[in-house]
């Protein structure tokens, strides 16, 4: 009960987060403009590469705060670990910093082609990048503490006030006040800053070090662990955002503004796991501590299937009316027109990533992820110059195919080898599910799609109702097809009337 109280406690943070960004998105496209946008999602890009300066030291903090006992010496110790890694981080924050503003002034004039926007103020932007990745790296940091505590409550209500601050406040900004995409990441610096007190003030509250410094004993054992989790992250990163620099460099930046928006759509698919995953990751690893294997493999299990139920009705929606959604969300006809051979690909290859990543957590929680090292360099050394390969041919396409003809070759392969080497038992029920929920979203996609050309009309209202209904009617023979489900209805009908 308390790993659902905690995932839906994640989920309700989550959806907002997530709607409230993709509500304001379409105010920042129309309110500062296409290449404006277009440095906004550059951004989004390289926060995802300097998240490698954590080193996996943040994952690695959450699973030595869980291991710890529950009392005042195991806070104790969870706060000395802390403490520790504040002090690691320093040059990790500021060399972030400095670096980014060094090369500020090449991107701006050698890299991304703003046709509207000065190189001064392109350069400006940067730097000031690279000051909100710092914070956000110390934020990341005491988040990771607290989720290895499962304070979820208290971390998605904080979550929820830093959400409304970033993304309504810089509504306000752009609306009322100034353009100036200059503005726009100064604030952004503001709310990066208050996010990281807030975050540090409860972490050293309930991981009390007092004036401790840098305990070697503590942090030398989780080394190797992180080091594993560092250079899987590197190669993380290469698999998921090469692409988005390469494009950078190749495509005009209002393009570039477009081509932003269906990384915000697919990340959104591959944000929409990270609340199960929170409180997951922490139970998974827990339950081994406990010995207790097989309760560790049925709540694996009921998670994946959780997960495909979710994203395979809606990724198939989006894939089949791409064009018809980002009209709908933003109003721009030449955006919906620019997405619509792309955004299928990439939501049909982050559904798929989304549901790979369950092999990683199953290594995460038997504390081996030596197969998972293996997998990324190999995963890595075939995409990288399949992709490069891909965008010189086909340009946007060429990614967009790559992205999602890789995705699926991996889950094909990837998850009997994991499967056979840790837990062989696992194999036969998570295909079983996998053909089941895939085969079904197929089913609803065909029921649903005259659906669709039945309602959706020219105004967007109406392409929304129908979206809607199209993807609940989608949904509908996915959950209906599992039989736990199908016993309780049957149990609910033909229980006798009084």
């Amino acid at each position: 009960m308390s790993v659902m109280r905690n995932t839906l406690f994640n989920y309700a943070g989550q959806a907002y987060v997530l709607l409230v960004g993709i509500a304001v998105m379409p105010f920042y496209l129309a309110h500062l403009g296409a290449e404006a946008y277009g440095l906004i999602g550059f951004f989004t890009v390289l926060q995802a590469w300097l998240q490698l300066l954590d080193a996996g030291l943040s994952p690695s903090l959450v699973r030595a705060v869980t291991q710890q006992p529950a009392d005042a010496a195991g806070r104790q110790a969870s706060g000395r670990l802390l403490r520790s890694f504040e002090l690691l981080f320093v040059p990790l924050t500021v060399g972030c910093a400095l670096a980014v503003h060094l090369v500020s002034a090449w991107l701006a004039s050698q890299w991304l082609n703003a046709q509207v926007l000065s190189a001064q103020t392109v350069s400006d932007c940067i730097s000031l990048m690279g000051v909100i990745i710092a914070l956000r790296l110390y934020a990341t940091l005491y988040r990771s503490g607290l989720q290895g505590l499962e304070q979820h409550a208290w971390l998605n209500a904080a979550n929820v006030l830093v959400a409304t601050l970033r993304y309504f406040g810089a509504l306000l900004l752009v609306s009322l006040w100034s353009q100036e995409v200059r503005d726009f990441f100064l604030f952004q610096v503001l709310v990066s800053l208050l996010e990281s007190l807030l975050f540090a003030v409860r972490a050293w509250r309930q991981m009390p070090a007092g004036l401790a410094g840098f305990d070697a004993a503590l942090v030398r054992p989780l080394m190797p662990f992180a080091a594993s989790l560092s250079f899987t992250a590197i190669l993380w990163i290469v698999l998921t955002q090469l692409d988005k620099v390469l494009l950078a460099e190749r495509l005009p930046l209002d393009e570039y503004g477009y081509f932003a928006l269906i990384a915000l759509i697919a990340t959104g698919l591959l944000t929409l796991t990270n609340p199960l995953v929170q409180t997951l990751l922490p139970r998974l690893a827990r339950l081994m501590a406990e010995n207790r294997e097989a309760d560790m493999h049925r709540l694996f299990l009921d998670a994946h299937r959780f997960v495909c139920t979710l994203l395979f009705p809606l990724a198939g929606i989006i894939a089949l009316h791409g064009q018809a959604l980002i009209y709908a969300w933003t109003g721009d006809l030449q955006a919906a027109r620019w997405s619509q051979p792309v955004l299928g690909w990439y939501v049909l290859g982050s559904a798929i990533m989304a549901i790979s990543g369950f092999q990683f957590y199953l290594q995460y929680a038997y504390g081996q992820i030596r197969l998972h090292v293996t997998y990324s360099l190999v995963c890595a050394v075939i995409s990288v110059p399949l992709t490069v390969w891909a965008i010189h041919e086909l340009g946007v396409l060429g990614a967009a195919l790559s992205w999602a003809g890789l995705r699926l070759v991996s889950l094909a392969i990837w998850p009997l080898i994991v499967h056979r080497r840790l837990a062989p038992a696992l194999h036969g029920p998570w295909l079983r599910d996998l053909l089941r929920i895939s085969l079904m979203t197929l089913l609803g996609l065909t029921l649903s799609a005259p659906l669709f050309e039945l309602i959706a009309g020219p105004d967007r209202f109406s392409v929304v109702l129908a979206l809607a209904l199209s993807g609940l009617l989608t949904l509908l023979p996915v959950t209906l097809s599992h039989r736990p489900l199908l016993h309780k209805i049957y149990l609910t009908l033909s229980k006798p009337s009084t």
